[in-house]
């Protein structure tokens, strides 16, 4: 339950609840902005057409068919090794709500996809990024509680910075593969963080009450 009591933590959730007001207030007044187009250069410029087909991946890994399988497989994992069957109800609320929270939001901001040849196919609009908010949701959630029954705390820092990485590279293939703005997907990191830890403080609250 450290995540909850960790300093650490708050302030990003300051930060977070911080970028999700000033991304919204930005998309809705369709003010262009300049952090959208440097972001934009800075990683095309880096990830060129040799990291197309790692990016295609990372897009079908983070689809709604590859959010189900692992979160199937992870809800598996908590049921039959962990026998958690409270960690078993919030992991698949804040996956299936956040998935639900996150249409809403592209529905309510309205915002298109850029005007560039998108690299994958996509169908809905562009803001929050759905690959980056649910990534956050669906991988912070499971090193959650793949951390929180361990001891090592070097085990414990290695899971989090792998997760961490994870999740950024899934963040970033939207925008090499020229689906998203770079704000969509810093939008749908904060929303996803916050989201998370809604139902992260939850379990806690219902863990000690059990």
């Amino acid at each position: 339950m450290e995540f909850r009591k960790s300093k650490i933590t708050y302030l990003f959730l300051l930060i977070a609840a911080g970028l999700s007001i000033y991304f919204w207030i930005a998309v809705k007044s369709r003010s262009p902005l300049s952090f959208d187009q440097n972001m934009t250069n800075f990683m095309t410029g880096i990830f060129t057409e040799f990291s197309y087909p790692f990016f295609t991946l990372m897009d079908r890994i983070g689809s709604r068919l590859g959010i189900g399988i692992v979160s199937l497989l992870f809800v598996l994992w908590l049921w039959i090794k962990k026998k958690n069957y409270l960690a078993m109800a919030v992991f698949v609320f804040a996956v299936a709500f956040g998935n639900e929270i996150n249409k809403w939001l592209k529905s309510a901001a309205g915002r298109p996809r850029p005007d560039l040849e998108h690299l994958v196919a996509v169908k809905s609009l562009s803001f929050p990024s759905g690959h980056a908010m649910m990534g956050m949701i669906l991988y912070m959630m499971i090193a959650y509680f793949i951390i929180s029954g361990l001891e090592s705390k070097a085990v414990k820092w290695l899971i989090g910075i792998v997760a961490g990485i994870w999740i950024l590279l899934m963040g970033i293939s939207r925008v090499v593969m020229q689906v998203h703005y770079p704000s969509d997907v810093a939008a749908g990191f904060a929303m996803g963080f916050i989201w998370v830890f809604i139902w992260i403080s939850l379990y806690g609250m219902l863990y000690k009450g059990k």
